[in-house]
C-alpha cells in the first residue's frame, strides 16, 4: 500500500511540474486524477482582537488529512491572487487540506513581522478543524511572507505542531535584500544573482523605510526627492533638495540612492536608531535557530524582487539536524515558471537539470502528506 502511495505520489508530482508549463490540459489530467470534487469555504479566524477571512480547499474523504497553510506575498490581490488560488487548489487536488488567509498588512504592501502572529493564530485555528491530521500539517510562505512563515513556525505556540515549511522565494538577512534592491548586486560563496531588480520592490522597501522616519519634515522631504528620482532619473529641477533633511534623514536618502554594494552595512548604521531596529526585525538570523520543522526551499535564479542567494543563506543557516531542501530554479522568475527550449545544448544543461530540481521539491512537498 505504501509503495502504490509512492508510485502516485511521484506521478501526481510529475502531472504537477508538466501544469506549470502546460496549463488547462494538464489541470484538467490532476482532476481526473483526483475524482473527487473540490470544496471551498469561507472562513473567518479569530486573531487577537480581530478577525481574519480565509478560505478553506479541501476534498471530502473519510478520514483527516495533511494540511497547509499557505501565506499570500506582497499584493494587493491577497489571498484572491488567480495564481495563489490556482496553486491553492492543485494542492488540494493533491490530497492536502489548504487554508489560505489574508493578511491585511501584506495586502497594503506593509512589511511588517508582527504579521506573524496572525499566522500563528490561522495555523492553530486549522489544527482544530475535523478535516485535518494535526500531525501532518505544514506552513507554505511565499516572497516576503516566506520570511513571517518561518517566524511563525518558531513560535513556541505552535512550533511543536509544524511538521515541514515551505520557503519560495523567500529571503534570510535584510542587508543583503537592501544591498541587492540599491545596488542590483548580491552574492554568496561565489554565487552571483544576476537579475536585475524590478522598481516596484524597491518602491515598496522604500515605502516602509519611510514610515520609520521619526522626523515628519524629513519624510515629506524624502518622499519628494524619491519620487522625483523614480520619475525623472536624469534630473529635473527639484523644488527639494537634499541638504533640508537633517543628518538622519539625509542616511535613508544616501541608503537608497546607493549603488556601491561595499557601503550597505555602514550606510544602514548611520541610519536612526528606529530605521535600524526596523530593519533588524525583518532579518531572520534571530528566528532560523528557533526552527524544527523540515524546511524545503525554492527559487527562481532571475527572480527581480529577492534575490536567490539569500535562499542558499537560508539554507546555510538551518541547523544541520534538520531536513533541508533548496532548488535554485533557472526556470522560475519570482514566483512565475517559464520553459525555455532555446537551443539542445542549453536545454540539456540548463533547463532539464532545473526541471529535476523543481520536480524534486514538488516532490518532497507532496510526501509530507505521509505519516512520519
Amino acid at each position: 500500500m505504501f509503495i502504490l502511495s509512492y508510485v502516485r505520489i511521484a506521478v501526481l508530482s510529475l502531472v504537477l511540474l508538466l501544469d506549470q508549463f502546460s496549463g488547462e490540459s494538464f489541470r484538467r489530467l490532476l482532476w481526473i486524477w483526483r475524482r473527487r470534487r473540490l470544496n471551498v469555504l469561507p472562513l473567518t479566524i479569530p486573531s487577537g482582537r480581530r478577525e481574519m477571512i480565509a478560505d478553506f480547499y479541501f476534498a471530502k474523504a473519510n478520514e483527516p488529512r495533511a494540511a497547509l497553510l499557505l501565506i499570500h506575498g506582497v499584493l494587493e490581490t491577497g489571498k484572491d491572487d488567480p495564481r495563489l488560488v490556482r496553486l491553492a487548489k492543485t494542492l488540494a487536488n493533491c490530497g492536502f487540506a489548504v487554508l489560505v488567509p489574508e493578511l491585511n498588512g501584506l495586502k497594503s504592501l506593509l512589511l511588517d513581522m508582527e504579521e506573524s502572529r496572525d499566522i500563528t493564530a490561522a495555523f492553530r485555528f486549522m489544527l482544530a478543524r475535523e478535516e485535518v491530521d494535526e500531525t501532518r500539517a505544514g506552513l507554505f510562505g511565499i516572497s516576503f511572507a516566506a520570511g513571517l512563515t518561518l517566524k511563525a513556525a518558531s513560535d513556541p505556540c505552535i512550533r511543536e505542531h509544524v511538521r515541514f515549511v515551505v520557503s519560495f522565494g523567500g529571503y534570510y538577512d535584510t542587508v543583503n535584500v537592501v544591498r541587492y534592491l540599491t545596488t542590483a548586486q548580491d552574492e554568496f560563496r561565489g554565487y552571483r544573482h544576476v537579475q536585475s531588480p524590478e522598481a516596484f520592490a524597491l518602491h515598496v522597501f522604500v515605502k516602509n523605510l519611510l514610515l520609520r522616519v521619526t522626523c515628519g519634515d524629513d519624510r515629506m522631504i524624502l518622499t519628494d526627492l524619491l519620487d522625483q528620482d523614480g520619475s525623472d532619473p536624469d534630473g529635473v529641477i527639484l523644488s527639494r533638495s537634499p541638504y533640508q533633511l537633517t543628518d538622519s534623514g539625509r542616511a535613508v536618502y544616501e541608503l537608497v540612492r546607493n549603488r556601491d554594494p561595499a557601503r550597505i552595512e555602514n550606510l544602514i548604521g548611520a541610519t536612526e536608531p528606529s530605521v535600524q531596529g526596523y530593519l533588524e526585525s525583518l532579518s531572520l538570523c534571530r528566528v532560523v535557530p528557533q526552527v524544527k520543522a523540515r524546511v524545503l526551499i525554492g527559487h527562481g535564479h532571475t527572480d527581480p524582487l529577492i534575490p536567490s542567494t539569500e535562499s542558499l543563506r537560508l539554507a546555510d543557516a538551518l541547523t544541520a539536524s534538520q531536513l533541508v531542501y533548496v532548488a535554485i530554479l533557472e526556470i522560475v522568475t519570482h514566483v512565475d515558471a517559464r520553459l525555455f527550449v532555446g537551443s539542445i545544448c542549453k536545454f540539456l544543461t540548463i533547463s532539464l537539470p532545473s526541471c529535476c530540481r523543481f520536480y524534486g521539491l514538488i516532490l518532497r512537498i507532496l510526501k509530507e502528506q505521509f505519516h512520519s
